[in-house]
């Protein structure tokens, strides 16, 4: 039994290196077709739900806030873009989940490693 838990934890430490392997591939793919962008959510999902070395109660409250925080930016993001005449709109909901995935990984790592 306690075999298994371990081999899941490694296999969850993979998870990681998946998901910027996702991302690596995925974007350039997303640079050339914009409506090809699915590997590119998968892989910022994977990475922002992957568990790190040590995942205590800060890492998952500043995971979770993250997500909130990002979640109203991109919102008022997609509004302002949506009511002012600028030259690109957020109006496909996966553009919309990438900048919230994206805001989100780049909040938590800001705040993990800079407020110690």
């Amino acid at each position: 039994m306690l075999s298994k838990s371990k081999s899941l934890t490694r296999l969850f430490m993979f998870q990681k290196y998946v998901g910027i392997l996702c991302i690596l591939v995925a974007l350039p793919i997303f640079f050339f077709d914009t409506h090809n962008n699915m590997l590119l959510l998968l892989g910022l999902f994977i990475l922002f739900t992957a568990p790190g070395k040590y995942e205590d109660e800060r890492s998952v409250s500043l995971k979770t806030s993250s997500l909130y925080f990002s979640f109203i930016l991109s919102y008022v993001f997609k509004l302002l873009t949506a009511h002012l005449s600028l030259p690109f709109n957020l109006t496909d909901v996966n553009h919309f989940m990438i900048l919230v995935f994206s805001l989100s990984l780049l909040l938590y790592y800001i705040r993990f490693y800079s407020f110690k």
